[in-house]
């Protein structure tokens, strides 16, 4: 293995890691605390925990056709979840514009999200400097760099909390416009994998 796949590795699984941490926290703190937007970042990290340990066997092999099929897979139905929660986060930021859901989020909420926004945005960097190596490890890049921007959403949403009642609940209807968003834009890209016949490898289609 090269030294970059190498370190493309350890990538994935400092991914999996902060996406199972991140995301558990984050999870958990919103559900205590009624966070909406807090809630949904913590789902969005854990649902990237699996493609990123997909990607890590898939990267152990050498990138080549071994794994690419349940990596395909693990992707699509990462999409899909994704828009599934990207529309209930919808729903429920809907019902808290409508008053009948108030958060009590505080300064952990607030560390919480800015923690991930500079964990998320460190790792973005390391993986954007690997992502012409390969066309999957151009988009875990992007996956990541996605849940950088839901971090972004989701700290400006907490510092504005501050000033501004229903900060979170239109924190949330931002995060399920981009989440959806992602989601659809990474079916899209497994099908086109798919299209090429399983070439992992950038076949030019």
């Amino acid at each position: 293995m090269t030294a970059d796949l190498s370190r493309s590795l350890r990538l994935t699984q400092v991914t999996a890691l902060a996406g199972l941490l991140l995301g558990s926290a984050a999870l958990g703190l919103g559900w205590a605390q009624g966070a909406i937007a807090l809630g949904g970042f913590g789902m969005a990290c854990l649902l990237q925990v699996a493609p990123a340990l997909s990607l890590g066997a898939r990267i152990g092999g050498g990138l080549g056709n071994e794994g690419l099929e349940r990596d395909r897979v693990t992707l699509r139905a990462t999409a899909h979840l994704q828009r599934l929660v990207a529309l209930g986060l919808a729903g429920v930021g809907l019902l808290a514009l409508r008053g009948e859901w108030l958060p009590s989020a505080d300064a952990t909420t607030r560390g919480l999200a800015l923690t991930a926004l500079v964990l998320l945005g460190l790792l973005w960097i390391a993986k954007r400097g690997l992502a012409g190596l390969h066309p999957a490890l151009e988009l875990d890049a992007a996956r990541t760099r996605v849940l950088l921007e839901l971090a972004v959403l989701l700290a400006a949403g907490s510092l504005l909390g501050l000033w501004v009642l229903w900060a979170d609940a239109l924190t949330a209807l931002a995060l399920a416009l981009r989440l959806f968003a992602a989601g659809h834009g990474l079916a899209k890209a497994t099908t086109l994998q798919a299209a090429c016949g399983g070439c992992g490898s950038g076949c030019g289609c």
